[in-house]
């Protein structure tokens, strides 16, 4: 039986989400939160209601899509931070586990995937998830969306990097967004270390019916396309995903 002990406590972190299009969905999320005993959960909203159970609102007024979840906890004085999403609640054993490996590795997830060379579509990856592993497992790209752990120190260095000016690739498409690829680089050349999805030892997560599919941004036409972009253009400048091999790589922008 593991120890509790070596859990990060749960006074020491911090949950951040956005809210846009799931107001039912992101209230069952935070209301999740605070029942697994999470003590401050910070609210991003992209042009949306206020959560009422969320510690604080932070009110946008134009929606920056995923964005948010790398702004919103910049003001904590926690030492940790949960980034959680709306379309799936963290269950007890996904969060112990988060609490539980964070201190082992700078990034950690439940889930993730690795990418396939030559690198030249979003679309060719393998999935890792907390559910079926049974042993953490290094990966290009760790995805919020069943949750995902990080010191507070490495999560405000990753707002910072230089991986978000890949948004000038998006300029002429309104409505598409990329966040977890940027975010992914920027943790893995500031800590020096791949991210990592972490075993559960059981359920983690559990997927919540989609309030507004259309709005979801996997169904936003020509998503892969662009965030292959960004893959090409992170790759130009220094990104090296796990099954990289110099002079592989397909043709960059």
């Amino acid at each position: 039986m593991r120890r509790k002990s070596n859990l990060v406590p749960l006074a020491q972190i911090s949950a951040v989400m956005c809210n846009y299009a799931r107001p039912n969905n992101a209230r069952a999320c935070v209301r999740q939160l605070r029942k697994l005993g999470i003590e401050e959960i910070i609210v991003w909203n992209n042009k949306a209601a206020p959560i009422p159970e969320a510690t604080y609102n932070l009110n946008y007024p134009v929606n920056i899509g995923p964005l948010g979840k790398y702004l919103a906890g910049l003001g904590t004085k926690k030492s940790y931070i949960l980034v959680a999403d709306d379309d799936h609640l963290i269950l007890e054993p996904g969060l112990e586990a988060l609490r539980r490996w964070v201190r082992r590795y700078p990034l950690v997830g439940q889930n993730g995937a690795v990418f396939y060379p030559p690198f030249d579509y979003y679309g060719k990856k393998f999935h890792y998830r907390s559910d079926w592993i049974k042993t953490p497992h290094r990966v290009d790209m760790v995805q919020p969306n069943m949750g995902m752990m990080l010191k507070t120190d490495l999560y405000r260095r990753i707002s910072l990097h230089w991986a978000w000016k890949s948004r000038s690739l998006f300029r002429r498409s309104p409505g598409l967004f990329s966040t977890d690829l940027e975010a992914n680089c920027a943790a893995w050349e500031l800590s020096g270390e791949y991210p990592v999805v972490v075993p559960a030892n059981g359920l983690g997560f559990c997927h919540l019916p989609d309030e507004a599919p259309e709005k979801a941004l996997s169904a936003q036409t020509g998503i892969k396309e662009a965030k292959t972009r960004v893959i090409k253009w992170l790759l130009a400048r220094g990104w090296r995903p796990i099954r990289y091999r110099q002079g592989k790589l397909s043709n960059q922008l």
